[in-house]
């Protein structure tokens, strides 16, 4: 395909994103921020209302608005998956998002069997010591007002 018939060109790409990106950034902080999820109720996780149970995901949101508040203490005993595999994240979306920018084919990224069967692990013990009847495991991993 010729470059004078693409239909967005790469800068005008390169400023959608740039601008979708920060427009979320900005809401998502300024919700988090001034309506924390200690205090105002948001969507509850629905394998924890059906089991009592904390699920892998349990804490994310007020991990983040720990964060954002500048207590990654907090932010770890909410969900320390999120935060220690956020940035992994926000790295896989950025490279996504480069290559729609460049329109580079699209590719499926595999990780290693091992890496997957290592974070899958790690998964299923964190989920089973956060909801482990032990007060000592209950102070590290279960989330705080749940």
């Amino acid at each position: 395909m010729s470059d004078s018939v693409k239909i967005m060109s790469r800068t005008s790409r390169i400023l959608v994103i740039i601008t979708a990106f920060c427009m979320s950034i900005i809401v998502l902080g300024m919700v988090l921020y001034e309506y924390p999820p200690e205090r105002y109720m948001y969507l509850p996780c629905l394998f924890h209302l059906t089991t009592g149970l904390h699920c892998p995901g349990c804490g994310s949101t007020r991990a983040v608005s720990s964060i954002l508040h500048g207590d990654v203490a907090l932010a770890l005993k909410n969900n320390i998956l999120i935060i220690l595999w956020g940035p992994y994240l926000i790295y896989r979306g950025i490279q996504s998002v480069r290559s729609w920018i460049d329109q580079e084919p699209k590719h499926v990224w595999e990780p290693p069997k091992r890496s997957i069967l290592v974070f899958l692990i790690l998964t299923l013990m964190y989920t089973i010591l956060r909801n482990l009847p032990i007060q000592a495991l209950n102070a590290l991993f279960a989330p705080s007002g749940s």
